[in-house]
């Protein structure tokens, strides 16, 4: 799962005229919003006090950043939807640029926005609220000796404990920010962690939720990161299979023989590129694995996969970046980590790694890469203060609607298949043609938005056959593969 946050609250937050004050426990500062503009688009802001560590909730607070944008029209108010965003934080921009967060879900449920506040929230460790970073964990050697001084020279430089940046304590932030603003209940969308996040809420505070829809993630106690190898490989097999049903494609390419050559060179001989921008940077077999699961994330640059392949194998790296320019975020030399990051790692269930498990698993180019990123991993775990981060079953009765795209890398349909069991309100959609965040990143996506729209409009159990009929038709569009 790619990606922590709710959502980031943008630079800007502001303004003078007070909009809406809430109770708060008295150990706590009382949260007031305030008129702003974020991204051009007209909020309320400001700060949500919490606990440090919700163990001692008479010690230290910290704020975390708030943004609503409120419903636009006339009519009676209906419950808000929280958005909940991927790890790493996407949400709300910072004020210069527009990002794949605030603006997107502000277009995407323009229609809910009209009744229903659209609700963003910094989560703890990220931008804005308590954010700490450190360098020198990004490449560190996985000895025990090595990780552990690496660790305390970090832990030493921040002014904030992270070990309780955890998804269980990010938890009881949402629901005290629920209760500051003055919401009941409230509809939430999550994607990536977003679904983590949403589905550890669920478990906690169910009564105070109405609907839920939960894009491109996996159940809690479904260890993704420890099946990726197969569904990365079920991911790219998907595209040589497709390629080779298009003769425009099957002429000129072939992806499973270009990436098997690939990987037989580099493993003995890393390749040594120059990229546009950066230093000349050595390309190992595992760093290609990664930047080939990066090209399956979404189904857009999937279809660009058989032809970029088809010229890594002819040696033509600095061609293909020219083109690519997203591909160079992969080869960045920038060693710095946000912390929160490896909190919510080192304890949630769904990163837990096990190298010889993943040694086991069926044929997979890509079980090198992952048992590589899981001894890495575990050394700096092992080092790593921490409280417990999520696991275990979750049983709730509100409506609810699981989105996974069929060819996502990360979070495929199987790692949900086990929802309705205790979740017996909900309804599993597998998005054909997709990867990962299907309402945003699907090639097509205006039917899924405008279900997910009626479904949280209704607040009823979700009826199969407006999704079934959806996913036909997305069935029915074939992978397009760029003609040059």
């Amino acid at each position: 799962m790619l990606t922590a946050v709710i959502a980031l609250a943008a630079a800007g937050c502001g303004g003078t005229a007070q909009s809406r004050s809430a109770r708060q426990p008295p150990a706590l500062p009382k949260t007031t919003l305030t008129a702003c503009t974020v991204n051009g688009l007209v909020a309320e802001c400001g700060n949500v006090w919490v606990p440090q560590d919700w163990a001692d909730p008479a010690g230290p607070a910290m704020p975390l950043e708030v943004v609503v944008l409120p419903a636009t029209g006339t009519t009676h108010r209906a419950d808000p939807l929280f958005y909940l965003t991927g790890l790493g934080g996407q949400a709300a921009g910072d004020g210069n640029s527009v990002d794949n967060g605030m603006s997107w879900a502000a277009q995407a449920f323009r229609q809910l926005n009209r009744t229903m506040d659209l609700v963003f929230v910094e989560q703890r460790g990220t931008r804005g609220s308590g954010l700490e970073t450190c360098s020198g964990l990004a490449s560190w050697p996985a000895s025990p000796a090595a990780t552990s001084a690496a660790v305390r020279r970090c832990l030493t430089s921040v002014t904030r404990d992270p070990r309780h940046d955890t998804t269980p304590e990010a938890v009881l932030d949402l629901d005290q920010v629920r209760k500051a603003l003055g919401y009941d209940k409230i509809n939430i969308y999550g994607a990536s962690y977003g679904v983590t996040l949403g589905l550890a809420y669920l478990q906690r505070f169910s009564s105070h939720v109405r609907t839920a829809v939960l894009d491109s993630g996996s159940l809690l106690n479904v260890p993704l990161e420890q099946q990726e190898a197969v569904h990365a490989q079920q991911a790219f097999d998907q595209v040589a299979t497709r390629c080779a049903a298009t003769p425009a494609c099957a002429r000129s390419y072939h992806p499973a023989a270009d990436l098997a050559a690939i990987l037989g060179r580099l493993t003995t001989h890393p390749a040594r590129v120059v990229v546009p921008g950066l230093q000349t940077v050595t390309v190992t077999a595992t760093d290609f694995l990664e930047l080939v699961q990066d090209y399956l994330t979404e189904v857009q640059t999937a279809v660009l996969l058989p032809a970029d392949l088809h010229a890594f194998a002819l040696g033509q790296w600095s061609q293909v970046l020219a083109r690519r320019g997203w591909i160079l975020a992969g080869f960045s030399s920038s060693d710095i980590t946000a912390l929160q990051s490896i909190t919510i790692g080192c304890g949630d269930t769904w990163n837990a790694m096990n190298p010889a498990t993943i040694s086991q698993q069926g044929p997979s180019a890509f079980i090198p890469m992952e048992i590589a990123i899981a001894q890495k991993q575990n050394a700096l775990c092992a080092a790593w203060p921490h409280d417990p981060g999520v696991s275990g079953t979750v049983r709730s009765t509100v409506p609810a609607v699981f989105l996974n795209g069929e060819n996502d890398p990360t979070d495929p349909p199987a790692n949900v298949a086990g929802a309705t069991a205790t979740m017996p309100n909900a309804l599993l959609v597998p998005v054909p043609d997709s990867g990962h965040w299907t309402l945003n990143l699907s090639p097509h996506p205006a039917c899924l938005l405008a279900n997910a729209t009626a479904f949280i409009q209704a607040g009823r159990p979700a009826s199969p056959a407006a999704w079934e009929a959806c996913t036909r038709a997305l069935a029915a569009l074939p992978m397009s593969f760029p003609t040059s």
